[in-house]
């Protein structure tokens, strides 16, 4: 039993609210504190007024085995967030009561264009599909409004207002990522090298299919990220120093200021003026001396 569903199931009293006005049901107070982080008004008396940070929400796209659940941890611990990666499939499973294999087989599935025709003669067949989407879609947008959130995946960065929304693409070269699903999955690197390609075939043709976006498209992002090249924690702290810097500074240097501009460089000395040449009428003509020897002295 996961954690929400014990506080969930300890207090009978916390049953389902009444609908919300235009929605089909409510979540429960005590899963909404675990899954938001507060109730509404809790998370409404920890907001300041004034100014509202730059970055609301951060949402991570990624190549299998790049490593972006491990980042979205560490930045999660950096800036006190709260990550949803499983639990995303954790609350989905509860909502439509299934079990979490039962999800996890629909995660990031893109529907065919088979089943879009097929749907209505086999509801009781697809119709499991379309409701991990419904729910999907409707988690993603309250986690949205609720902020200071991290998003792992499933296509939630075209979701989520891209102004206030921190977009990243995690990537890392495939043998590395083979290596880490290996030792994660404990299988060969082979086996491990087919499985990536296989979620980064169906993660593409999700995003694709459902938001007309291609995920491996670096203009969809503000940060791609190398998880390779910088390591995990260093890619963990340049998406936590982004989030800061958007965050509005009461009092003190903001952060254009504080950086030191370069000086510029000393003028140099105005060049000192030639004397003017004396003209041909201005020059004195020298009386010969007295003292020179005649023509024929020194023959």
């Amino acid at each position: 039993m996961t954690p929400w569903q014990t506080s969930f199931n300890a207090t009978p009293g916390d049953s389902l609210p009444g609908p919300a006005p235009g929605r089909s049901h409510h979540w429960p107070d005590m899963f909404v504190r675990w899954l938001f982080g507060g109730t509404a008004e809790e998370r409404a008396a920890r907001e300041v007024s004034g100014v509202s940070a730059r970055f609301q929400n951060i949402c991570i796209s990624r190549e299998a085995g790049a490593g972006a659940g491990l980042i979205a941890r560490m930045v999660g611990r950096r800036l006190g967030w709260k990550v949803y990666d499983e639990e995303l499939i954790e609350a989905i499973a509860h909502r439509m009561n299934v079990s979490l294999d039962e999800v996890r087989t629909l995660d990031e599935l893109a529907p065919s264009v088979v089943q879009d025709w097929l749907l209505p003669l086999r509801e009781e067949y697809y119709a499991p599909q379309e409701a991990y989407l419904d729910h999907l879609a409707k988690l993603i947008e309250a986690i949205g409004r609720a902020g200071e959130s991290i998003l792992v995946g499933r296509g939630a960065n075209y979701l989520l207002p891209r102004e206030s929304t921190l977009t990243i693409r995690v990537v890392a070269p495939m043998r590395a990522r083979s290596i880490r699903l290996a030792e994660r999955m404990g299988v060969s690197v082979r086996t491990a090298r087919r499985a990536a390609r296989d979620l980064d075939r169906r993660r593409l043709q999700f995003d694709r299919t459902m938001h007309r976006a291609r995920s491996n498209d670096p203009h969809n992002f503000d940060l791609v990220i190398d998880s390779e090249g910088l390591g995990l924690e260093i890619a963990a702290e340049v998406i936590a120093r982004a989030v800061e810097a958007g965050r509005p500074r009461a009092s003190g240097p903001s952060v254009r200021s504080s950086i030191v501009e370069p000086t510029a460089p000393p003028e140099r000395p105005a060049p000192t003026e030639m004397p003017a040449l004396p003209t041909p009428g201005q020059m004195a003509v020298t009386p010969p001396s007295s003292t020179a020897s005649g023509p024929g002295e020194n023959t």
